[in-house]
């Protein structure tokens, strides 16, 4: 049997030991381990339809790694990828690690940001009204009426946390100086670039007029039916009695009066109360443009029973 040489076999592993670590200092003093720092672009996962990142997503990462010299000198972004993988139908604040991958085997020693926090929201969509704001003063004499405008209602469009906000679209058309109709093909908006609207734009006429004469005239209460059997009307009562017609002189003169719209009273068998509107001249204007009429309904009192008179002649003799 062969003995084993403790002594030979000793030195030989003492050689490699020193053969080893004579390479490792030759390698450090020659190709030392280093560091290098790469910014890299972050990627995202697809996110899924009608999401949306509303903030927090940057461009780019860094990224530290460690090699030797020979390995890092080469080294390019292009040999990582940076990723989000954002989870699917999820809203809110959601912080999501950055993955950091690579094929050149080597360490990597920190990612700057780790961490991404984003904020996520669904796109969502509603109808809101258009208003429309005068800016100047048409010209000397002349006075501007309400704006019409075409459509008055738009479909707005954007994130839910956003949308929920939004309540109507605006524009403003400028009438400074102006003698006649002013038309113009407005863009609109809600004051935040991440709402859409559609349509984004309308027509906007301002109709320009010379400044009216003022007339006050009472107001005659129409009223149409008849109260229920056994009710009469008792009297009639309108607040207030009178309200302001503008407009051009010759078309005034003739109106002394306006009246109400009809109030059905149709088989009432109570007083009632209606706010209506009044039947407008064409080409005046009128303020305020609807009153308060009441009209008193009353039962009929029926005639108390008269008893025959002892004395009277009945037409027989005595």
């Amino acid at each position: 049997m062969a003995r084993f040489n403790w002594r030979n076999n000793s030195l030989m592993l003492l050689s490699l030991l020193l053969a080893f670590a004579l390479w490792l200092y030759v390698s450090n003093e020659q190709d030392p381990l280093r560091e290098k720092v790469l910014t890299i672009e972050l990627e995202k996962t697809v996110l899924e339809p009608d999401y949306i990142i509303l903030g927090g997503m940057p461009q780019n990462v860094t990224v530290k790694i460690q090699g030797n010299r020979s390995q890092l000198t080469n080294l390019a972004p292009a040999d990582f990828k940076a990723v989000l993988n954002i989870p699917a139908g999820k809203t809110g604040d959601l912080a999501v690690p950055v993955q950091v991958s690579t094929t050149t085997g080597l360490r990597v020693n920190q990612v700057t940001p780790d961490i991404v926090n984003l904020s996520i929201d669904r796109i969502t969509e509603k109808e809101v009204t258009v208003a429309i704001s005068l800016r100047g003063a048409p010209g000397e004499g002349f006075t501007a009426l309400a704006p019409f405008y075409q459509p008055n209602l738009v479909v707005a469009r954007g994130p839910s946390r956003v949308i929920d906000g939004v309540k109507q679209a605006t524009a403003l058309i400028d009438i400074q100086g102006a003698t006649a109709d002013v038309e113009q093909n407005l863009q609109i908006g809600v004051g935040d670039s991440r709402v859409s609207l559609y349509p984004d734009t309308v027509k906007v006429v301002v109709p320009v007029i010379e400044m009216a004469t003022v007339k006050t005239v009472p107001v005659t209460i129409q009223v149409s039916g008849s109260p229920a059997v056994g009710y009469q009307v008792n009297g009639t009562a309108v607040e207030p009695v009178s309200v302001q017609l503008s407009g051009q002189p010759e078309a005034l003169s003739t109106i002394n009066s306006i009246q109400t719209e009809h109030v059905d009273i149709t088989g009432a068998n109570k007083s009632l109360t209606r706010e209506v509107a009044l039947t407008v001249p064409q080409g005046l204007n009128v303020e305020p443009g609807k009153v308060k009429v009441k009209v008193e309904i009353v039962k009929k009192e029926t005639p108390p029973d008269i008893p025959p008179d002892d004395n009277e002649d009945t037409g027989q003799e005595n």
